[in-house]
């Protein structure tokens, strides 16, 4: 075991800060639409942010430190859900199926483009929490966030075949979501739909 002097510490927590404090606001923004207040994301986020420094030793690639810290904070948002027993009101997947093939039944594509985009963040909070974690986070982190297969691949522990194949169901249920809640969102009339555009990133 390596006895940290005041140097070493010194040297680990500004290594620490380094390369943890740019992604604290993404952290963030990614455990408020999957927690039930900003209290619940922040404490999440500050679990995860302990726990890293806890586990930094285990951190060997720098450049693959933003894919661990979402791996800890999607275990830490987990738990949390376990410990509180909330569970997200998913919609039934076969209605979300049946939804989504009316739409590309029809002549033209783009709703998922020319919906996704009017989202504000309450809207695309209900809209990623209405769908299985699973597809609602590979779409998040490679739509919004911005990772490629690879970093969601190591963040979520699943081969990069699974990403992209979660990715494309989660898009198809995210817009069959989003055009069986346009009146309540008022996001207007439903435009018709592949499903194969991309999110756009949010600030």
């Amino acid at each position: 075991m390596v006895v940290l002097t005041p140097a070493l510490l010194a040297d680990r927590q500004q290594q620490f800060e380094s390369l943890v404090l740019p992604h604290l606001d993404r952290l963030l923004a990614f455990a408020a639409r999957r927690s039930a207040s900003l209290v619940d994301a922040e404490d999440a986020v500050q679990d995860s942010c302990v726990r890293a420094w806890t586990a930094f030793d285990e951190l060997r690639d720098p450049l693959a430190v933003r894919a661990w810290l979402y791996r800890i904070l999607r275990t830490v948002i987990s738990e949390q859900v376990e410990r509180s027993g909330r569970r997200a009101r998913l919609v039934p997947m076969s209605r979300l199926d049946d939804v989504h093939e009316t739409l590309v039944a029809t002549e033209s594509d783009g709703v998922f483009e020319e919906v996704v985009h009017r989202l504000d963040q309450e809207v695309l909070h209900a809209a990623l929490a209405s769908i299985p974690e699973d597809f609602a986070t590979a779409v998040e982190l490679h739509d919004i966030e911005g990772f490629t297969y690879q970093e969601i691949a190591e963040a979520v522990g699943v081969p990069i075949g699974t990403v992209m194949s979660r990715m494309s169901r989660g898009r198809r249920l995210l817009t069959a979501v989003v055009a069986e809640r346009r009146r309540e969102w008022a996001l207007g009339a439903a435009p018709d739909v592949s499903g194969s555009a991309r999110l756009q990133r949010r600030p």
